[in-house]
């Protein structure tokens, strides 16, 4: 572990993470505080250790023997599979970023996905699996919270030294962030003519909100792909994978076009898999509306869903635990 002053420590970002002398072990020469340059150059190290860490991890559960796993556990499983491989891809995007709100954003999800994956063992009570993962992913989890706090408090650096090249959350007068290319903020302005549509009265191209999705993924071309789902209740779980680039889809407002899943842990499905509308990637959608109760909704709030109110705070994100 490298060490420093204690004028250069008591200021420096590693002094406001979770885990200082993990983070201190990243400092090699320059005092912390010596340059804003140096600041920046702990969270790019950060970032690296991190995505290199979330990279074993994923491998080592790939690889892990599961034979003597339950049916539920192995659905918790392969969700943590997922969520880890989702982790690697925020992570990424965050160490190629220059924008800090969005790094702060993709790391809290990389955050949240590691609760999300043991939430999968508990909503079943097969705790106990988790046991057999491996011991890494406990110096992961820590690693990335350090890298969640040291980008927030970089943040204000990054955002000074941003230039108009960067493409940050800005609004423009139009209402929309900078980072949403005038292509895309003419099709949300107005109606877009969809590639597909979907209506349950047999009117449009399919009756599912899940079988246009399915139909994208046979497309060719990289122009962006729009479905218009024709209002109704569709009562679905739809699935949109990473690998799908430029899928757009429109509803026609909020009360009209509705979708509403009923997956839970009694019939088998993991919170993560229970998702209504769960994407990899990232779907534009205006007016998108899922219909609930309010003590429904109670059990999604990041109290409940996440167990927010035992790790959140130690992350130094803002949050609201209940509706």
């Amino acid at each position: 572990m490298f060490g420093f002053g204690h004028s250069a420590a008591s200021i420096s970002p590693c002094s406001q993470t979770p885990y200082p002398r993990l983070c201190n072990s990243l400092v090699l020469t320059k005092p912390l505080a010596a340059t804003d340059q140096t600041q920046l150059d702990l969270r790019e190290s950060a970032l690296k250790v991190t995505l290199n860490e979330a990279h074993q991890a994923h491998g080592l559960i790939m690889a892990m023997d599961v034979s003597s796993f339950n049916e539920r556990a192995k659905v918790a499983w392969a969700d943590c599979l997922e969520l880890y491989e989702d982790t690697i891809n925020q992570i990424n995007r965050s160490l190629g970023s220059t924008d800090p709100a969005s790094s702060q954003t993709w790391l809290s999800a990389a955050n949240t996905n590691q609760q999300t994956c043991k939430n999968g063992f508990m909503d079943f009570n097969l705790a106990f699996y988790l046991k057999s993962f491996p011991v890494i992913l406990s110096d992961f989890s820590k690693l990335l919270s350090n890298s969640l706090a040291i980008n927030k408090v970089v943040a204000p650096l990054m955002a000074s030294l941003s230039t108009k090249k960067t493409r940050g959350r800005r609004l423009l007068s139009d209402g929309f962030p900078e980072w949403i290319s005038s292509a895309d903020r003419k099709l949300l302005q107005t109606a877009p003519k969809g590639d597909v549509v979907v209506a349950q009265d047999g009117s449009g191209n399919y009756e599912t909100i899940s079988a246009a999705v399915a139909a994208a993924k046979g497309r060719s071309g990289g122009n962006r792909f729009v479905i218009h789902v024709k209002a109704g209740v569709y009562k679905e779980n739809v699935e949109i994978s990473r690998t799908m680039k430029n899928l757009m889809v429109i509803g026609d407002g909020i009360g009209s076009t509705i979708v509403t899943g009923s997956k839970n842990a009694e019939d088998g499905a993991t919170t993560y898999g229970s998702a209504t509308f769960g994407t990899g990637g990232r779907v534009k959608w205006p007016g998108y509306h899922v219909i609930t109760s309010v003590a429904e909704a109670g059990k999604f709030s990041v109290g409940n869903f996440l167990a927010g109110d035992s790790w959140i705070p130690s992350t130094g994100v803002p949050f609201t635990s209940g509706l």
